[in-house]
């Protein structure tokens, strides 16, 4: 295995988007150490899928409080996250349905 790097304990989570997107476009939340390059290898090399393009962004995690009876507020973060859009070649994408 030369020069193929692999990332087992990486989690790409497909996540059903807030606004709409082409049918060839997926949305993934993926480790933040992993650039674009990582992202489309691991999707072509662990899943047989061809990827065109690959869009990524950073979101900062949110900061909420937590109010205890009598003391001043909590704050927690919650972890920092990036996006993947990610641009099928010549293949459709559809979400599967959940049972509610």
């Amino acid at each position: 295995m030369n020069g193929i790097l692999k990332f087992p304990n990486a989690i790409y989570k497909i996540v059903r988007p807030g606004k709409r997107l082409a049918p060839n476009e997926v949305l993934f939340h993926v480790p933040l150490w992993h650039n674009k390059i990582q992202i489309k290898n691991y999707l072509q090399e662990i899943y047989n899928v061809e990827v065109e393009r690959v869009d990524t962004s950073i979101m900062l995690g949110k900061i909420r409080k937590i109010r205890l009876k009598k003391k001043r507020p909590l704050l927690y973060k919650e972890p920092d996250f990036k996006k993947a859009y990610v641009t099928l070649r010549n293949r459709t994408f559809k979400y599967p349905e959940l049972d509610r």
